[in-house]
């Protein structure tokens, strides 16, 4: 893992005194993303920084910005498959001084050029310098695994793996406004934008070429659209297949390895297709003592650890371990973000990274294989033309909105599958994503919310199965947006890489060749994935309840970090966002703090952007 930042002017020479003092301010927040190595390349018309965190070939014939022939590479990720292409490259006469994947991967663009990342596997982002041609050309993996922004003023590109480092470089520009509604809608801010107007983070998918004719962006990577006929023996034994080759390609590594494991399928059945390949690695799980059950996982992942004959180490959480920290877990990220289960991501990396230096995580299989409880909604949705809307509102407007136990927690689904269920499966998509009504975003900012359906809903090509379609959705908007950067940012903060055996190019194109309704029932999802894995799985782990990735947020901010609560709703705060209804906020606190409403996540999408604003000096 490693992190860059650039800069390509096609028309003017670089002033390299100049770019010297701005590349060093933006280097230092690339520090943690490539502790081990720096150094820096340019020519007339450019400048590039690269950042380095030694995973393979240890030796300084794996630095970067590397340079080969007439271009020039800055890179960051891992190519699994970077042996099979040396040897194709190596008969076609290409000659290598390196061990790792940086030089196959540059000299793979120079033999086969945009059509070589459809053969790529692996998860990247890097910048080619095409120096005879003057062409940069910039390209994110499949998925968005790896960040990667940009920004474009006449004949000036700059772009860098971190927003921070891009704005010591660039002109930023004013908040977007479109950028601050996708955070107090999803909690996150969806691609291409930033939080920042004149910045773009480059899709994941996609490529960009940067020439004197200007830009252009091109998507490289589509999923697969048609389903296969059925046959369910051979189905379990190729997805058992396809994972436990997902696992072994990445163990590729010249440092030290372990697995993130949850209570959850997705990581055990990583720890039992590593018991498969008999490889023994170290297990690390997140526990909350005393926050009850509905967070705390620890106790089924120590049996399944235990089960597997893996050693197993328990990080347990409470708010008085994350109080002194809080102000730094905030300020990881480079623009407001607002999943709270990023402060177990981050703590849970704090505490591996004294201990390893590659992670395996459960990341993806629940947009693969439809594992979360939302989706069997859209297997009941033909029931709710039974009851008419507005009895379905009303009724489900008076259930109670908490996670307090077994009867609440199950309260709280219904009331969120009635709120929420639609015969417009992109309608019911959007409503499950967005956190804040109508009423209340119209209330808040005095305009009405943007129809995001084009953004979000943008692939022309049908998929032959709806409920294929709806993940494939959540893969391009939330994977890429939310859940993708969480593991990223958190994980780089401590100079850990983090690897996502779910989302293997083979499996995901496999996985998306099944029906939705062979992966997602209508009590449970996963259910191809839990049948194929019965026989190397213990049972009862399989048919656990879906958990999530959280944290008691609530009991948090009802106590020791109530104080942020109260920081984050000052009329400064508020009046930097351009609030209109302030009284909006303070329904949010007062049902919160009486035990009416659960709103914490509300109030910790208003404190990530407090905090953010106070960091970059808004307010």
């Amino acid at each position: 893992m490693c992190g860059f930042v650039g800069t390509v002017n096609i028309k003017n020479i670089i002033d390299r005194e100049f770019q010297e003092k701005r590349f060093k301010k933006a280097s230092l927040f690339l520090k943690q993303r490539g502790p081990d190595e720096q150094a820096v390349w340019s020519d007339k018309n450019s400048y590039f920084l690269h950042t380095r965190l030694k995973i393979l070939d240890l030796k300084n014939t794996g630095s970067q910005p590397m340079e080969y022939g007439d271009y020039v590479i800055c890179y960051n990720g891992e190519i699994y498959n970077f042996q099979d292409l040396k040897n194709k490259l190596i008969k076609k006469g290409y000659r290598f001084k390196s061990s790792g994947d940086t030089e196959i991967l540059l000299a793979s663009w120079i033999c086969w050029g945009p059509d070589i990342l459809k053969k790529l596997d692996g998860m990247f982002a890097f910048s080619i310098w095409d120096k005879k041609k003057k062409t940069l050309y910039l390209a994110r993996d499949r998925f968005g695994k790896k960040p990667l922004v940009f920004s474009v003023l006449e004949k000036t590109i700059s772009f860098a793996s971190d927003i921070r480092s891009l704005k010591e470089i660039a002109y930023a520009g004013k908040i977007d406004k479109l950028a601050v509604e996708s955070l107090f809608r999803f909690r996150f801010i969806y691609e291409p934008l930033t939080i920042y107007n004149n910045f773009k983070k480059l899709p994941a998918g996609c490529y960009l070429k940067f020439s004197s004719n200007g830009i252009e962006i091109k998507k490289w990577f589509s999923l697969n659209k048609k389903t296969n006929f059925f046959l369910e023996e051979e189905s379990k034994k190729k997805i058992v297949d396809l994972t436990t080759k997902a696992v072994e390609k990445r163990l590729i590594s010249d440092v030290s390895i372990g697995v993130f494991l949850s209570g959850g399928i997705d990581s055990g059945i990583i720890s039992a297709c590593l018991a498969k390949l008999n490889k023994k690695i170290p297990h690390f799980t997140v526990g909350f003592k005393n926050q009850g059950n509905y967070y705390d996982e620890a106790s089924s992942a120590s049996k399944l650890s235990k089960y597997f004959g893996f050693e197993h180490n328990i990080i347990y959480l409470d708010s008085n371990k994350i109080k002194p920290q809080i102000e730094e877990i905030i300020s990881t990220c480079d623009e407001p973000f607002a999943d709270s289960s990023s402060i177990a991501t981050y703590m849970i990396a704090k505490e591996t990274s004294q201990h390893i230096k590659v992670a395996l995580s459960g990341d993806g299989g629940d947009e693969i294989f439809g594992g979360y409880r939302k989706y069997m909604a859209y297997r009941w949705y033909i029931f709710t033309h039974i009851f008419p809307h507005f009895l379905r509102k009303k009724f489900g407007a008076s259930l109670p909105n908490f996670k307090k136990n077994f009867f609440s927690d199950k309260s709280r689904k219904i009331k969120r599958f009635l709120l929420n269920a639609s015969s417009d499966f992109n309608k019911m998509q959007i409503n499950f994503l967005d956190q804040l009504s109508n009423n209340e975003y119209s209330r808040l900012f005095g305009i009405e919310k943007t129809n995001l359906e084009e953004d979000i809903f943008d692939d022309n090509t049908e998929f032959d199965d709806d409920l294929n379609h709806v993940l494939a959705r959540d893969i391009k908007f939330s994977l890429s947006g939310d859940m993708l950067v969480k593991a990223d940012r958190f994980s780089m903060r401590h100079s850990l890489e983090v690897r996502s055996p779910f989302l293997d190019k083979d499996l995901v194109n496999y996985a998306f060749s099944i029906s939705g309704k062979e992966k997602i029932g209508f009590f449970k999802g996963k259910k191809i994935l839990r049948k194929a894995f019965l026989e190397i799985f213990p049972e009862k782990y399989l048919n656990l309840p879906k958990k999530g990735f959280e944290v008691p947020l609530d009991k948090w901010l009802l106590n020791d970090l109530k104080y942020l609560v109260n920081k984050s709703s000052s009329n400064k705060v508020l009046d930097s966002l351009g609030i209109k209804d302030k009284k909006i906020v303070e329904i949010w606190k007062n049902e919160f703090f009486s035990g009416k409403s659960d709103n914490s996540w509300k109030l910790w999408t208003l404190i990530s952007y407090a905090k953010w604003a106070e960091f970059n000096r808004f307010v």
